[in-house]
């Protein structure tokens, strides 16, 4: 599923996928939730997604939302998990679905302007990854 997903995102020129390091870490963590809900916000085309499937009990249930139609549309056509949930829309939209367990933050405005909002919808003792937060030249100063 994850190498699917790898190719997909290559064949659409997309570099923003999460890294092999982070995918492994995200199959670690979501492993050890035993029940609940898992929240990714920012689809993409899917790897992400995929490493999280890869590991997660079957009394979990697995949403991702992205604002692209298109990504979602073709995902959904692309993954197929029983435990999954692709949404098309705003990751706040998702707030009335919560609580959650895990949220794995991968779209720039739920990491940072909207952040403080998925600290609201984490169940207790869940747990916040935010992707891409390693200092680089190239981050702007805020």
């Amino acid at each position: 599923m994850v190498q699917l997903s790898k190719a997909l995102a290559k064949k659409h020129h997309f570099e923003h996928s999460c890294t092999d390091e982070v995918g492994r870490l995200l199959s670690v963590l979501v492993g050890q939730i035993k029940t609940g809900k898992i929240l990714e916000i920012g689809t993409g085309y899917g790897v992400g997604s995929s490493w999280i499937l890869s590991s997660i009990p079957r009394s979990i249930h697995f949403i991702s939302v992205d604002h692209s139609k298109d990504k979602i549309k073709l995902i959904s056509q692309n993954i197929h998990h029983a435990q999954a949930e692709f949404v098309y829309g705003d990751w706040k939209e998702m707030i009335q679905s919560g609580p959650f367990q895990f949220i794995f933050a991968d779209a720039a405005a739920a990491k940072t302007i909207e952040a403080e909002r998925s600290f609201d919808i984490l169940g207790m003792g869940g747990m916040l990854l935010m992707d891409d937060f390693t200092p680089e030249e190239h981050f702007p100063e805020e």
